[in-house]
């Protein structure tokens, strides 16, 4: 995508956000956030859970190697890493360069990036089944006046990620990377990059080892990781019950879950949005106004989840730092990372 569509994306994001902002009043956002107030601590402690999740999947998914790091080191990895995912809009791809790289001491290169990559599929993997799940909820709470062509999306969407939850199956059963390699020299406008791509076809292959042997040979761990990712996102569902509450609006969960899986199909949606910047307000504005809340509330509890964005890229920040001056900390790679069949 050019620069000049970024900038374009940007500014109608910012026009919407501007808009929900001048709908809504901000001395009427000023007197909610005051309202707020203590509760806005929990809700930050949360997504510590939910990071705590994705960092014993990500340590499942390391279980064979005797010298990978410590749960703290890879829950901080983690954290650093999901900073820099929010610091590279449009993509979200610059964390993962940096975790493999802080793994690859304990892990070797190899290892440490397929590592990664699995991570990657099986937290994408959760997040589809979270989606799949909002939307069998939303068709049991949607109200009953609730139009029908929202219904009919619901299904079509609910169709699409059933399909995606296909393909990551067969990922996991036969390998990606090499498959799409392979495409790629098939689609005139890529061509090009599949050529630049192929040197590294051996690595591609090693690193679909990698993927398929943690599904066949270690099922358990597999599913263990996936229940994990999910919880995680489960957990996460629980922060617009306390920001409801903290407004003294009781939401109930399953109707927060729904609302959340949906706003996270659509902001999915527009991830060509930079920072999500009034995608992410629209769709709680939409959602919490269909699900007959006000739909205020829906603006405000994005506002909050910005918030809480900001804390936890200023902790991430703030590690990366720390753990850059402690090199100390880390082993020698291991001699020979590519003999290892898992």
């Amino acid at each position: 995508m050019s620069r000049t569509w970024q900038v374009a994306l940007f500014i109608l994001g910012a026009t919407v956000f501007g808009y929900l902002v001048a709908q809504i009043g901000v001395a009427q956002l000023a007197a909610d956030a005051a309202r707020t107030g203590w509760i806005f601590v929990p809700i930050v402690a949360l997504y510590a859970l939910v990071f705590a999740c994705s960092t014993g999947a990500w340590r499942l998914i390391m279980a064979s190697d005797a010298n990978r790091p410590s749960y703290w080191r890879t829950y901080v990895t983690l954290v650093c890493a999901s900073s820099l995912n929010f610091l590279t809009p449009l993509v979200n791809a610059g964390g993962e360069p940096y975790r493999a790289a802080a793994m690859a001491p304990w892990l070797g290169k190899r290892r440490a990036a397929g590592s990664v990559i699995l991570h990657r599929l099986l937290h994408s993997f959760a997040y589809v089944l979270i989606w799949l799940s909002a939307v069998i909820v939303a068709f049991v709470l949607l109200p009953a006046h609730t139009r029908p062509v929202v219904y009919l999306l619901l299904g079509v969407a609910g169709s699409l990620l059933l399909g995606i939850l296909a393909l990551f199956v067969s990922a996991h059963r036969r390998g990606l990377l090499e498959r799409i390699l392979n495409r790629m020299h098939r689609i005139p406008l890529i061509r090009r990059l599949a050529v630049l791509l192929e040197p590294r076809r051996a690595l591609l292959v090693e690193l679909d080892t990698q993927i398929t042997a943690f599904y066949h040979r270690h099922p358990q761990r597999f599913i263990k990781a996936v229940a994990l990712e999910y919880l995680g996102r489960c957990l996460f569902m629980i922060e617009l019950l306390l920001i409801a509450a903290s407004l003294g609006i009781r939401l109930g969960y399953f109707r927060a879950f729904a609302i959340g899986g949906l706003e996270a199909i659509l902001n999915n949606a527009m991830f060509v949005v930079p920072f999500e910047l009034g995608a992410r307000e629209g769709a709680f504005y939409v959602l919490f106004g269909l699900f007959g809340l006000d739909p205020q509330l829906g603006f405000y509890t994005s506002i909050v989840g910005r918030l809480r964005d900001f804390a936890w890229i200023a902790a991430g920040l703030s590690l990366i730092w720390l753990t850059t001056r402690d090199s100390s900390a880390a082993p020698a790679a291991p001699a020979a990372p590519a003999a290892r069949s898992e």
